[in-house]
């Protein structure tokens, strides 16, 4: 059963859009649907401050992932556990990830906190999104946690993609011994990626 919107809710829900408080306060609880949250642009500004979680709005039509991400909600929601857990529960994680887990960007936004791993994420993946932009690649490293086994699971050629040089993994306390160890990288990996020449 659908729980019911609080008056504090129902005024958050409002604010921003053209209906005035007495209509929303008398309107039917039901009438608090996606249609309505579409024609009077209720975007997720309004659902932060009215407390509706994904799992409500699921309940209000919000039918997948993609619609979800059209209210405006982006992959800084995702950092709150609470949230995140709703999303997933609601759509899935493999649906919030596709839909929400897009840009470098959105990969900074989420290294190193508790929702990679509710969304199944590791540092492999969100460095895939930062071909050619080392900067954001540089700052998910330095927010992995923990920072010394920070590119376990990493192809070399990953790294290479990113634009993470020799340089950027020895301000991290990577040496080569550590990178060859938790990438699998070659000798030949290692000068590409800077740090040569190695010989083993």
């Amino acid at each position: 059963m659908r729980a019911q919107l609080t008056r504090r809710q129902r005024i958050a829900l409002v604010h921003t859009s053209g209906i005035s408080l007495e209509e929303s306060l008398n309107m039917d609880d039901a009438g608090f649907d996606l249609t309505f949250f579409q024609s009077n642009n209720v975007k997720a500004e309004s659902f932060r401050a009215a407390g509706v979680t994904p799992i409500q709005l699921k309940a209000r039509g919000v039918k997948d992932a993609q619609t979800l991400r059209a209210l405006d909600f982006s992959a800084l929601d995702l950092v709150d556990p609470t949230w995140c857990a709703s999303a997933i529960s609601a759509f899935g994680a493999d649906n919030i990830v596709a839909e929400f887990v897009l840009t470098p960007h959105d990969a900074v936004v989420l290294a190193g906190t508790g929702s990679m791993h509710q969304l199944g994420l590791d540092v492999a993946t969100l460095l895939l999104l930062c071909s050619g932009v080392p900067r954001a690649a540089n700052a998910i490293l330095q927010l992995a946690q923990p920072r010394s086994q920070c590119l376990q699971g990493v192809a070399p050629a990953t790294l290479c993609d990113a634009g993470i040089r020799a340089e950027h993994l020895r301000a991290l306390g990577l040496d080569a011994t550590a990178v060859a160890r938790q990438t699998r990288a070659s000798a030949e990996q290692l000068n590409e990626l800077g740090f040569g020449p190695v010989r083993w």
